[in-house]
């Protein structure tokens, strides 16, 4: 049996630009151009004007909505962290309607009779069981993010 030398894979490369229609197309200007401007203007000051305007020890999920948007507005918390402080508990509740459970994403209650986005809660609390939670489950991962969660909603006391 023969073995051939011969490479059959084709080696392929690309270049930095192409030419079509006579007009030269660079792919780094287009990936350059293709990015989003951020338009938000820092205001550390936000932190003092929402706890006194909140109370983050008693609030409902859609005042703690309107709190992250406003310090995600400020860039005081960056889209991850609003996306866990916001997004998740969305999304679990949407997990457990789909599943036939009754709908509610929180730890630290267990009232079955008013809506959980109105319910007023801790969020320290919340977020800190959520904590304990993953690190029952082994997952550090989660662990860490809701620990980070805790220390942003702290600087609201």
């Amino acid at each position: 049996m023969k073995i051939s030398t011969i490479n059959s894979q084709v080696n392929y490369h690309q270049r930095n630009s192409v030419s079509h229609n006579d007009k030269k197309f660079n792919i780094k200007d287009s990936i350059k151009s293709s990015r989003i401007e951020d338009n938000r203007v820092a205001n550390p000051a936000i932190w003092d004007e929402l706890s006194k305007e909140y109370d983050i020890s008693n609030m409902s999920f859609n005042d703690l909505e309107t709190v992250c948007n406003k310090l995600y507005e400020a860039k005081q918390i960056s889209l991850c962290e609003l996306g866990d402080l916001t997004i998740v508990p969305k999304l679990i509740a949407r997990a457990q309607a789909e599943q036939g459970y009754n709908v509610n994403p929180l730890l630290t209650s267990n009232n079955a009779t008013i809506n959980w986005e109105e319910e007023r809660i801790n969020w320290l609390k919340e977020f800190e069981a959520q904590a304990e939670q993953q690190k029952k489950f082994g997952n550090m991962s989660g662990y860490s993010i809701n620990k980070k969660l805790v220390n942003i909603l702290g600087k609201l006391l």
